[in-house]
Parts: structure tokens; sequence; C-alpha cells
């Protein structure tokens, strides 16, 4: 519905109203016709809902009141945006904005009855949505949270304002303006002298919260971007007006220019005496403002800790399938002699047996799913989940995995059952542990390239087998001084899971083949072949951990329609992806350091090659004696001086695979002389000294303050580093080929059936600038000059926005020097905020935003200011919010802290505070 009218007012202005609902002019009603709709005694006016000024969105209120004979349906809003209000005097906007939602009411008792419609305007509207209108139809949490980036102060203003707005505009032929002061900068250049919202960014993710309730309201987000740039924000009609309080209460007038447009605006201030003739009537209302002897900002940091969401935490874990089912029975014997061969004999037949040698192991599995990461297809193409995730046979899943190279979350736990009979207390539970599973399958073949797998093109064509795609940090991660270091510390346990052998021979006439589970079931035992017939030759051929007989050892596989059904002996599968058992083999003894070393010597045998992206720059790992440009020589062994931060180049823009792939790092372990390396849990390599100052274990990538790192993290798991053994480990700089083989040389991945990753995590730690202060929950904490003749302290403010610190800065202020989503980025040198510069105060240099906010106010608030509340005569809506007034019976200079108008009187309503000029 359409509604609209005019009136003339007292001062001879003709004041306008329209009211749109639902966008829809279809049905067109005059104010004032047969229609039934007329305009009260008092039918317009606006009010200032500006409480101090502490407050940064100056918002206004406004009524319309008029006498409806029929119930309007129309005027019931259910959101915001429902009802748009225009209000003019002649043709100047004077109010534009919308009728509050859920607010409407009428009484219902004569031929016409007046209705008193509450509105609000643009930016008191913004408290009804929350940012980027999440939870809107057809707007979600987690698309939205997964595009998140960094983005500048004026693209995040601008964005909601738009939105906002978009149907503001009534009668229309109205351009929206940002009027700035220019009074903040980013320096005192004058290229930067209106430049700042564009040139200061945050993290998107900072309003995203931790779910969908902690997602930030739109006008908190405007709140705190002029709260850190202690700037104002005003709404005049179409035009919104930002400045800060010092520019207004200066002598000198506002040049103020349009960040739309890039325009000028005249500036226009009037000096007005306040008198008989312009104020309307005598109720001047004078009072003092409140006055504190100290203001205290804190700084609500939003600290980031983990770099990626990890995979395998179990608060970010849900299952396609309702349950965990068994999957996979281990029948083994580890001894010498017939009790060993017999206790197995009597397991694989479902006998009864009291043999202690033998052991039944029943494993469960459950597939699991992280909705941040994704694994490819081997064929490369899609997401590996979409085409395991219907809630049935679950086991499809690691059965694919034992013949393909793919990537998975699958958690295991087992239950052993000693053959010996002597303990029959039931087990209470299944212990389940989640792992990050990269199948590989290796073949076993040694001497013969063209044969072995995983191959060279193999491993390139699986590239990435796993992608972080969630979105869980941004922001700016190089620490404020050179004298501090922040590191990424990826940490976890490492296993090169072996090829489990099972234990038995087929003889056929066609050639010989290993013997399974089925074969063990029903063929005949026998020492020694005879003749053409198909007969099982046992020699204890498996490697044991145990003794140096060897153990004998076959696998049963399960499956099952859905999680709660009977499972049933699979028969057909004879290959597929078994967990880490711990009772495996163990093989390729780790002898050397490096040629002809054999001291024990910090080493990397690299396991997975590994891209982390931060906004545009990239980790890469040196090759040994390579430099990038650093001055230092790469060492190959995983060391802090081998990491550097590179600009990131897409694959398309790179000139082959090879300068692509060179954008990584390989995530490994670091074996003791002695230890094996396929068949044992290892640690992830530890880089990190006592003498770095953090207090962590795992792969440290450093960041300096000259990286520039900041922006969205993206993490990329691109497959199995292709080392090969020969009493040390080699690896050649592209991590899908090998180095130049010998005859000794073992292709390692050949011997591996899967790798796995458990408590896998990626964090990030500062060490301080080398300042223990033993305070790591301290807040950040800024605080004023003290008055002591009076005691009345402000201490509730607080920035949610957050300027770097130096380590110097930390020990003044006893806090610690995290690392912070919160700290917003300066893109022209790429650095966290530390200061800006004030064009009111140009002697004061650069200056953090938070002591610049406690001087300001300070300055304000320490002594006694008068208010005053005045009504004044305004013919065509002529007074602005920057003019200055004078009483002459006081003495003082005023500025406007808050303003309403009443149309049909033509006056303003003003609020006055006192210049302050000490």
């Amino acid at each position: 519905m359409y509604i609209h009218g005019q009136f003339v007012n007292l001062q001879g202005d003709t004041c306008s109203v329209y009211i749109l609902t639902k966008s829809d002019k279809t049905k067109e009603v005059e104010i004032g016709t047969e229609d039934g709709i007329l305009f009260s005694d008092d039918p317009a006016e606006t009010s200032n809902e500006v409480n101090d000024t502490f407050d940064h969105l100056l918002k206004q209120s406004a009524k319309v009141r008029l006498l409806c004979r029929e119930y309007v349906a129309d005027f019931f809003c259910a959101s915001c945006k429902d009802a748009v209000v225009n209000m003019y005097v002649g043709d100047k906007c004077v109010f534009a904005g919308f009728i509050e939602p859920q607010s409407y009411s009428m009484p219902y008792n004569y031929i016409y009855d007046e209705i008193e419609l509450n509105c609000i305007d643009v930016l008191s509207a913004l408290q009804y949505s929350k940012y980027k209108n999440i939870g809107a139809l057809g707007v979600t949490y987690a698309l939205i949270k997964s595009e998140a980036a960094q983005r500048s102060f004026y693209d995040i203003f601008n964005e909601i304002i738009t939105d906002i707005t978009s149907n503001l505009d009534i009668v229309g032929g109205h351009i929206r303006h940002y009027y700035y002061d220019g009074s903040k900068a980013i320096d005192s250049s004058a290229a930067n002298h209106y430049s700042i919202l564009s040139q200061l960014s945050i993290s998107d993710l900072l309003f995203m919260g931790d779910d969908e309730d902690d997602v930030w309201q739109q006008d908190d987000i405007l709140e705190e971007i002029f709260k850190y740039l202690n700037l104002h924000i005003a709404q005049v009609g179409f035009d919104f007006y930002i400045f800060s309080w010092e520019s207004v209460k200066s002598s000198s007038k506002i040049a103020w220019k349009d960040l739309i447009s890039g325009e000028s605006l005249s500036a226009v201030r009037s000096d007005i005496e306040i008198t008989n003739a312009n104020a309307s009537d005598t109720d001047t209302n004078i009072s003092i403002d409140e006055i504190y002897n100290q203001l205290l900002l804190t700084d609500k940091i939003k600290k980031i800790e983990s770099i990626i969401e990890s995979p395998l935490d179990d608060d970010l874990l849900k299952s396609p399938f309702a349950n965990k089912q068994k999957y996979m029975t281990e029948y083994s014997a580890d001894g010498e002699g017939k009790k060993a061969y017999k206790a197995f004999y009597a397991m694989t037949h479902d006998e009864s047996t009291n043999y202690g040698a033998g052991t039944i192991t029943d494993w469960f599995m459950q597939v699991m799913q992280n909705s941040a990461w994704t694994f490819s297809r081997a064929n490369g193409k899609g997401d590996l989940y979409a085409d395991y995730s219907d809630g049935s046979n679950q086991q499809n899943l690691p059965i694919y995995m034992g013949s393909h190279n793919v990537g998975a979350i699958i958690a295991f736990g087992s239950v052993q059952i000693n053959t010996a009979n002597d303990d029959n207390s039931p087990t209470s539970k299944v212990d389940m542990s989640n792992y990050l599973v990269i199948s590989v399958n290796g073949n076993e073949i040694d001497n013969d390239e063209n044969k072995t797998f995983p191959s060279e093109s193999a491993l390139k064509a699986l590239s990435p087998m796993a992608t972080y795609n969630g979105n869980s940090t941004g922001g700016v991660f190089s620490p404020g001084d050179e004298e501090t270091t922040n590191y990424i510390v990826l940490s976890g346990k490492v296993i090169l899971n072996p090829v489990m052998h099972q234990s038995g021979m087929i003889f056929e006439a066609s050639g010989t083949r290993n013997a399974y589970y089925k074969d063990l079931r029903n063929l005949a035992w026998v020492l020694m072949p005879s003749g053409d017939n198909q007969v099982i030759v046992w020699h204890s051929t498996c490697p044991s951990r145990k003794n140096k007989d060897g153990r004998y050892y076959t696998q049963k596989f399960w499956g099952a329609q859905k999680p709660s059904d009977e499972v049933s002996w699979s028969t057909s599968v004879t290959k597929a992806l078994y967990p880490y058992t711990g009772e495996g083999p163990q093989d390729y003894e780790f002898k050397y350091s490096a040629v002809g070393d054999s001291s024990d010597k910090i080493s990397k045998v690299s396991v997975l090659q590994c891209m982390l992206i931060i906004g545009d720059k990239c980790v890469v790992e040196k090759q040994p004696g390579e430099d990038l440009g650093t001055g230092v020589k790469g060492t190959g062994n995983g060391q802090t001086s081998d990491f550097v931060w590179k600009k990131y180049k897409e694959r398309s823009q790179c000139t082959s695979d090879d300068e692509y792939f060179a954008q990584s790092f390989a995530i490994g372990f670091d074996p003791k002389i002695g230890d094996k390396l396929i068949g044992t849990e290892f640690s992830m390599q530890n880089n990190i000294s006592y003498t770095m100052g953090i207090d962590a274990e795992g792969i440290a990538i450093p960041i300096k303050k000259s990286d520039k790192i900041s922006g969205v993290v993206k993490f990329m798991i691109l497959g199995p580093v292709n080392v090969t053994w020969d009493e040390i480990t080699r690896r050649h700089p592209t991590f899908f080929r090998h180095t130049k083989w010998s005859s000794s040389s073992v292709p390692l991945m050949a011997h591996v059936s899967s790798i796995m990753l458990k408590s896998f995590e990626v964090k990030v730690y500062s060490d301080n600038g080398f300042i223990n202060n033993n305070n790591d929950d301290n807040d950040v904490v800024y605080m004023s000059d003290t008055v002591e003749t009076f005691n009345n302290k402000k201490d509730d403010s607080e920035f949610k926005f957050t300027s770097q610190l130096t380590a110097d800065e930390c020990l003044k202020l006893g806090v610690s020097n995290d690392v912070k989503m919160s700290t917003p980025l300066n893109v022209t040198t790429g650095d966290g905020v530390a200061s800006i510069y004030d064009y009111n105060n140009p002697t004061s240099g650069m200056v953090k935003p938070e002591q610049r906010y406690v001087d300001s106010y300070y300055n304000e608030y320490h002594k006694p200011r008068v208010i005053m509340e005045q009504k004044l005569i305004d013919p065509k809506a002529a007074i602005t919010l920057f003019d200055h007034y004078t009483h002459p019976a006081m003495g003082k200079t005023f500025f406007i802290q808050g303003m309403g108008l009443n149309l049909k009187d033509g006056e303003a309503d003003i609020t006055l505070k006192e210049i302050n000029n000490d």
C-alpha cells in the first residue's frame, strides 16, 4: 500500500509524509481524502535517540499520527523493511526509515481512531538483522562462514548500508552520500587524508562467532568500526555523515568529502546566538553532564589458537552412519613350534583351544565426517564422501580404500580375546580413536621402477587428497615488531602402516598366490605341495615383532547393511583398508642421520606433502642447499630456517607443475638411530627448542613482522612423499618423484599400506618477544589520567577491535602478545594496525586508537560540562547537526549532541553540550 499526504506547518512550510508497505504501490491512498485516513492534530515528528557523546551510531526515531476509520493491516510489520517512511519539509528529506516491526497497536472505539506509527531510522533498523543477513530465508551460516575473507571497513560498512537502504527512497531521484570529515587517517600523508575506511580491514570471521547464535548484529559491527576510530555516524535524510566530535567542536568548518563519489561538500556551518527571536518557548532545561575522574578501556581480544579446524576434533565430527560396527577380525599366533600352529588352526576353524599362543582381535570402525574437510575421489573429481554417505554398507568405504588411493576420517577400536580362555570377564566398551587415513596400497616391488606402486604419475594425479574447506581463522598473523616471532605449529602422531602379510600359500598349476581366511577354512593344510592339486603349504614367512620365528596371521572382514544389523562374513573381500594394529611387522631401520654419520642428528623422514596458504602468501620449504633469497641455505631436515613465506600462485599461473608444487612443505617424523620406519607410531617431528620461547612441540613454521602474513587460511594435503630408503632416507624436491635409485634403494611407500595421522592439530604461538609476564589471561586495559578530588570511574568501555602490540608494549601493559583475529590490518603496509593519525591533533603524531579514545573522552568528561535542551524555530528545517550555538546569559558556546523536529510547529528540539576549550 502507498500512503502519502501533505500539510502546511506553522512556519508556512509544506510538509510531506510518504509510507510504502511491502514495496507495493498498487493500492494508493492520499491522506485526507475519502479513503478514511487523515492527519491528526500533531501529525509528524522526529526524536533524538542519542544518550551521550559515547554513542557512535547517532540514532533517530519518528512518529506519524493518523486518524483511521478502518483497521489498516499493512501497518503491522513482521520485519523492519516491510514498511518504509519518508518525511519532508519542503524538498528536504528530514527522515527516511521504517515502521518499527511488531509494535503496531490501534484503538477501535470511534468513527476515526488515532494510530501512532513508531518509526526508526536506518541506524536503528540494523539491530534487527545479523551480519550478512545470516538466518534470513536462504542465507545459511555455514555458507557465509566458508566465504569469509579479510574485508575493508568501508566494504563492510557500505554493504550493510546499501542493503538496508535498497528501497528507502519512496519518491525516487535521491542519491546516497557518505560524507566524511577526514579527521582520522592511517598516516599524515595528504593522499591518505580521507581513505582510512578503505585502508583498514578486518576478518569477516570475527563477526561469525562459534555458531549462528553468536553472529554479530549489524548495528554492533558499525558501532565497533566507528568506536575503534573514535568516529560517529548520523543519518540526515538519505545522507550519512561520519565525523569526530573534535571536528564538530572545532572553530574551523568541516571539509566534507563523499566517500562514494569522491566529491567535496561545501563546508556549511552557522554560528547562532540563542535569542528571543529564534527560541520557540521559554522551556529551556540546563543540567551538568556526568563527570569521571578516570576512564578505563578494555580490549576484548579474540585470540587465534587453532589455525585450522582439526579433522579429528570430536566436537566437529559426525558420522553418516548411525553407529560403529564390527569390521575386521584378526587371527594371530606368535610363538614357536606346534602350539602356535595348532592354536592358529583352531581359531580359523572356530574350534576351541586352550593354547595361549593365539589371539583373536575384533576391530570396529565408524566412518566419520568433518564438514570443514573434503576428500577427493580416486580420479580427483568431486568429493569422495558423496559416494559413501547414505547410511548403509559402512564397510564399503574402507574396502574401496584397500585398492584406491584416497583419504578419509575413520575411527577404529578393538577388543582382544586370548585363546587361553583364562579370563572370562566381559569387555565393557570399545575405545575408539579417530584417524585421518591416506591409503597408499604399496605393492612391495623394489627392483623394477616401472612396476613399483605408488608411482610418480599416480602420486601426482592424487593431489590434493584432502582439503580444508573450513574458515575458522583470519586476521593478522605477523607480530608487531621484529623482536617477536610467531609460530604455526603442526603436531600429532604419524604412522606408516605396514603391508600386513597373511600366512599361507596356494599352489596351483598356474602358479602360486597368497592364501586368505576363506582358503584356510576351505582347503586342506599340508606341509609340502603334492601334484597339481590346490594345497596350502605353511611356513613362517609373516614377520613378527615378538619372536624370530615369525607369526601365523590372517584377516576376516565383516559387513552389514546398517550398523544395527547383525554383521556377516564378507567372503569376497580379501583386500581392504586395515587399521594400525600395533602388532604388525616393523621394517627399514634408520641407521644413519646422513651418509656415514651414525650419530643421531635432527632429521626428518618426509611423509605427507602439504600446502598452507594464508591470504596471498604460502609456506615454502627450502630444499638442501637452496637459499630462496633468505641468505640461509636449506638443510632438508625441517628446521625453522627451512621455512619461508612466498607470494602464492594458483596452478594456472605457474609455468609448470613443478613450480606449483614447490609452494609446499612436508610433514614427517624424526626417528632415532635404530628406529624402524614402518610399523611404528611416531610423534610428528619436533623442531622446537626451549630457546625459542614457546611451550609447544611439533613442526614450527616461523612468522616475522616482515613476512606480512594476514588473511584467510587454506590447507591441503597433497599426497604421500615418494621417499627412498638406503639406511638413510632421501627425497626428491618434488614430492611425487623419487631420487635416483641405487642397487640397495627401497621405495619406502611401496611397503606402506596407509599413512595414518592421529591427534593432528595446527596451532599458533608467539614467543612474546621473550618476555615472560606469566599473565596469559590478563586483559589489555588502557587508562587515562586520574583526578583525585572526586571518585567516579568509568570502566565499562570496551573495544572488540584491538590494536597490535609490540613486545615492549606487552611488557608495559602486563599482557601476552597473542595472535589476534580482532586486530585490524593496514592493507597499505600489510601490518597489523598499531596507531593512527588524527588531523584534529596533528602534534600528537601516530597514536594507538585505544589511547586516542581514552584521551578524547577524558578531556570531555573529567570536568563539568553544561547540557542544555532548547526548542528553536526552524523554518525550512534549516538547522544542521554541525551548527554552533552561544547563549548570551551563560557566555558559553555549544555544539549539537542530538536533534529532533516537530514538523507541524516547525521547531527543532536540540540537545546542546558545552564546548570545552581546555
